[in-house]
């Protein structure tokens, strides 16, 4: 494997900390959601489960790696997250929170919410993915993924994006080295991040950007890899669309 090292120019989530919400309440206002949903727990791998996960003691670690990532949800004044009726095929519908992946979408969504069910100081909040992912892994949140993303990723075009699973692109021809000179493997949630990546890696070190195959997984994928991944095996860092991290930036700089 070529590893060529570029720089993912990802701005520390130490600043990011200090807009970033708390995702442990809730409050129940919007009208219910006619989706079915198929529950998280079933879509992680069986090697994987979400009990044997999140004891492991490399969970801690890969929570950390998540929460450099922001996904955003619609919330009220204080921060709360709102929580949406899913209908989930054969069950009861249950609440939960939505938080997108992409910053765009949550904006569409405050919208409609704006529109449906209006709140004094409605907005949208950034929220760190270790702790939703853990959340989604026992059914008490749900991550929507971008449609354009998930369609890059394989899925048909008038798929939903309500129950995807989230795609992740990788090549595994670059890596940036950590500071122990281990590579590590960037997996970005937008493929045009992922191919930009690889046009600076070309600039870099030479070749054709031809010969660079960004690949897709996806989010459950990329942590069951992590938990069962050895000492020497190549480190995974999770970077978040471009799109989102402009939006908290500035937000910040107001």
């Amino acid at each position: 494997m070529r590893a060529s090292t570029l720089s993912i120019g990802v701005t520390s989530w130490a600043v990011f900390a200090l807009v970033i919400g708390s995702a442990q309440s809730f409050t129940s206002v919007n009208p219910p959601l006619a989706t079915y949903y198929q529950p998280a727990s079933s879509k992680l791998h069986q090697s994987s489960k979400p009990n044997e996960l999140f004891d492991s003691p490399s969970w801690e670690a890969i929570e950390q790696e998540l929460d450099q990532v922001p996904v955003f949800a619609v919330a009220n004044a204080e921060g709360m997250p709102i929580k949406y009726s899913i209908e989930k095929k054969d069950s009861p519908a249950f609440e939960v929170p939505l938080f997108y992946t992409h910053v765009e979408d949550a904006l569409q969504e405050l919208e409609k919410a704006k529109k449906s069910t209006p709140l004094p100081g409605m907005d949208i909040n950034p929220y760190p993915l270790g702790g939703i992912f853990r959340m989604w892994a026992e059914d008490s949140a749900v991550i929507i993924p971008n449609k354009k993303s998930i369609i890059q990723a394989g899925a048909p075009p008038m798929a939903n994006p309500m129950g995807q699973q989230v795609p992740l692109f990788a090549c595994m021809e670059i890596a940036q080295e950590d500071e122990n000179g281990k590579p590590v493997l960037p997996l970005f949630f937008e493929l045009e991040d992922a191919q930009n990546a690889v046009s600076q890696a070309v600039s870099f070190d030479g070749g054709k950007a031809d010969d660079f195959e960004v690949v897709g997984l996806n989010l459950p994928e990329a942590v069951s890899l992590l938990t069962n991944a050895k000492e020497e095996t190549t480190a995974f860092q999770f970077v978040p669309p471009k799109s989102s991290l402009e939006h908290i930036r500035d937000y910040l700089t107001g």
